[in-house]
């Protein structure tokens, strides 16, 4: 497992160099959780806190970095794009960001429908707490491709 987080991290920073300049590291994966952490200092606001648009981009990658993972390790050669989202600010985030993404009840339909090259949309929830609270909350719709 460690190889296929140290991949995904590999992946994101080259794909998306944007990544490396904001420290994302991938973390942990489980097969049903991933982890993704993202550096304080080059995320930083005017008020000392995260800002929004790194939070909202950590939670997004976080989630298509999941459905990466669960891609490769069915064989499919499919891949995921964002179509809308939606989040909440719910407390400031202050220090190292950690964001959480895990497959929700309905994973397994939408994973059958990619394995027959269906066309398929699945619905992602991030979290990133810090200190035991719950500080942000995202929404994303995914849809697949296949290229």
């Amino acid at each position: 497992m460690k190889r296929r987080i140290q991949a995904l991290e590999r992946t994101l920073h080259r794909e998306v160099p944007l990544t490396r300049q904001m420290g994302i590291r991938v973390e942990d994966h489980d097969g049903s959780e991933l982890v993704v952490k993202a550096d304080f200092a080059p995320n930083v606001n005017i008020h000392g806190t995260a800002f929004g648009g790194s939070l909202f981009s950590i939670c997004a990658i976080t989630g298509w970095g999941l459905l990466h993972l669960k891609f490769d390790e069915a064989g499919v050669a499919a891949q995921s794009v964002l179509g809308e989202a939606g989040i909440r600010y719910l407390r400031p985030v202050r220090g190292e960001i950690e964001a959480r993404c895990r497959l929700p009840e309905d994973f397994d339909h939408f994973m059958q429908r990619v394995l027959q090259g269906q066309r398929a949309a699945v619905r992602l929830e991030a979290v990133i707490r810090t200190g035991g609270r719950e500080r942000v909350r995202f929404q994303g719709d995914y849809s697949v491709f296949y290229p």
